[in-house]
């Protein structure tokens, strides 16, 4: 099964009940939650992040990109979110910041990489990892296209972990490169203005869903 998980950050932040609206029944949903010092942006802190959990039925994964992760263990803990990741650049142990989401009953535990880290700085954790997030644009620079190299590291990663760790891509994924991010072995995508730029988010997601998954062959 292909996965889309709709980015929060490009939907309408001065109405984000209107916005979870219109994705109301899809799988996923992503939130970023930069601290304006790993990178420049300020999103969601996470007060924002327990409320979004509390209000919807959609499933949330965050994405923390901060310069200290270990530091929202306990508020992720208490938030009621399915998944989250940080960024492997940031942890001295990204084993602390693994172990540490377990023992707070986060389902879904992984690490997220940028475009200069190399891929075995997440594949050496591969056995405490559910997911690796790749960002596929340089971080912090909105609106920059998707960048081939991720491709490698996808390759790389699936030859390693075969088809016990999902992997996930995140920037610049529109109908053009999709086949090639299926390709190269992702099980799903993070997606921004592909979705909430659309007429109908909810059906911009689940075409871009439905074409993952027939390059998947439907699997």
């Amino acid at each position: 099964m292909f996965q889309v998980s709709p980015s929060l950050e490009a939907g309408c932040q001065l109405d984000l009940a209107s916005t979870l609206e219109s994705v109301r029944g899809l799988e996923h949903i992503h939130l970023d939650v930069d601290d304006g010092n790993f990178v420049r942006g300020i999103t969601f802190g996470m007060g924002t992040v327990g409320l979004v959990a509390r209000n919807t039925a959609i499933p949330i994964d965050v994405h923390l990109e901060v310069l200290n992760p270990l530091e929202y263990l306990d508020p992720l803990g208490e938030s009621g979110v399915a998944a989250a990741c940080a960024q492997v650049e940031t942890l001295l142990s990204p084993s602390a910041w693994l172990s540490g989401l377990k023992a707070r009953g986060i389902g879904k535990r992984g690490l997220a990489i940028n475009l200069k880290t190399p891929v075995d700085e997440v594949l050496s954790y591969a056995d405490q990892l559910e997911y690796i997030l790749f960002v596929s644009v340089e971080a912090d620079c909105e609106g920059l296209p998707f960048r081939p190299m991720t491709l490698e590291k996808l390759r790389r990663a699936r030859s390693v972990v075969g088809t016990d760790i999902e992997l996930w891509v995140d920037g610049g994924i529109n109908a053009g490169n999709l086949r090639d991010v299926v390709e190269a072995g992702a099980d799903g995508v993070v997606v921004g203005r592909a979705v909430f730029g659309a007429e109908d988010p909810k059906v911009a997601a689940e075409e871009i869903k439905r074409l993952g998954e027939s390059l998947r062959g439907g699997a």
